[in-house]
């Protein structure tokens, strides 16, 4: 952005928007991957010592959970700023690009059904994802502390929890593939 005199207030205004729009976008993928390094850690610690030191297990499956839930709280922020940021972007685009952002071009639809581009949003994807790895946390803990203090109904989860989360596991991934488009704006 520059401050020479003859740059019209709309453009700063829109340069300065676009720029802390992908400040936004940015800082969400590096928080994303600070939390990833969290919970990737807690997810080999739980599996090393599950079995030697059940209660380490359980202790390391709370820390996974809450860092989980920390990144799903987290990226519903990050998406809050650079929702508002590009509708500020919006706004004041047609008065300096017309409507360079806001209209989307036909693309890829030569690649036939498969290989198409679609219009999936990334952020929407990934809150989805931080979403599932915190419940699988949840339930990891749960299954932890009834094996541990209620064997007898530890051995029916494991019989049906497993089938259960899996059966979840394929709704969420077909609601994420119904559900994970981006939005439209009027």
């Amino acid at each position: 952005m520059s401050d020479h005199p003859s740059i019209r207030p709309e453009t700063k205004r829109f340069d300065l928007a676009v720029q802390i729009r992908n400040f936004e976008i940015e800082l969400f993928w590096k928080r994303s991957l600070f939390f990833w390094g969290f919970i990737a850690s807690a997810f080999v610690g739980y599996a090393a010592l599950r079995k030697s030191s059940p209660e380490l297990g359980i202790l390391i499956a709370c820390f996974g959970m809450v860092c989980s839930l920390a990144w799903t709280l987290l990226n519903r922020g990050s998406k809050y700023w650079q929702e508002n940021w590009e509708t500020k972007v919006e706004r004041l685009e047609p008065e300096v690009t017309g409507k360079l952002f806001a209209e989307e071009e036909a693309i890829q639809f030569h690649k036939g059904w498969w290989l198409r581009a679609r219009t999936y949003s990334v952020s929407k994807l990934v809150i989805a994802l931080s979403d599932y790895v915190f419940l699988l946390w949840f339930v990891l803990v749960i299954a932890e502390l009834l094996r541990k203090y209620a064997p007898a109904y530890g051995e029916s989860l494991r019989t049906y929890g497993l089938a259960l989360f899996v059966t979840f596991s394929i709704i969420y991934t077909i609601l994420l593939m119904v559900f994970g488009r981006k939005s439209v704006r009027p």
